[in-house]
């Protein structure tokens, strides 16, 4: 008779113990978060994006850069982002001084495997750092121009602000 018992309470147990495990897997999956849905009281949605405005971009702000019609210069400069500049100690910039005429656009060509930039000053402490020009993130393989009227005559120094210990100088005659 005990044997009956046993085999009663251990099947009753087997099932409790599946629906037990039938319940809490539906209960789990439906409390479980869904992709993209973000459903929480601290939830708090983003402002929009203030549109740019002519008047920022003859400002100098944040307005998107314009697109620069490269065929409309004859004279075209080309300074390279040597590969391994990223490394302190390594060449960053070729050639430099790069020089340029007014007239020229001045293209520089990212051959490193991470992102650079070329920001006029002599370095992020400098206080007119970006002031004639910034290339902003230049991307591995990719290249940003400055026309070299924007830039201005004389001899003008110049870092990537991802690695400041990268310096360069630009003469525009």
């Amino acid at each position: 008779m005990a044997d009956k018992t046993d085999k009663r309470a251990f099947y009753a147990l087997m099932g409790l113990a599946a629906l037990t495990g039938v319940i809490t897997f539906y209960a789990f999956g439906a409390a479980a978060p869904k992709p993209d849905i973000v459903d929480s009281i601290y939830r708090q949605d983003l402002p929009p994006a203030p549109a740019a405005s002519a008047t920022d971009a003859a400002a100098g702000g944040e307005a998107a850069e314009e697109a620069i019609d490269e065929s409309a210069f004859a004279n075209k400069v080309e300074v390279q982002i040597l590969a391994g500049s990223a490394t302190q100690g390594n060449p960053a910039y070729g050639p430099d001084p790069a020089s340029a005429s007014s007239d020229a656009l001045v293209t520089w060509v990212n051959e490193d495997t991470v992102p650079h930039t070329a920001t006029s000053g002599s370095g992020p402490q400098d206080p007119e750092s970006g002031k004639l020009f910034d290339t902003s993130i230049i991307m591995p393989a990719a290249k940003a121009s400055v026309p070299a009227e924007k830039i201005g005559a004389g001899e003008h120094p110049y870092h990537c602000t991802v690695h400041p210990f990268m310096q360069g100088t630009i003469t525009i005659t």
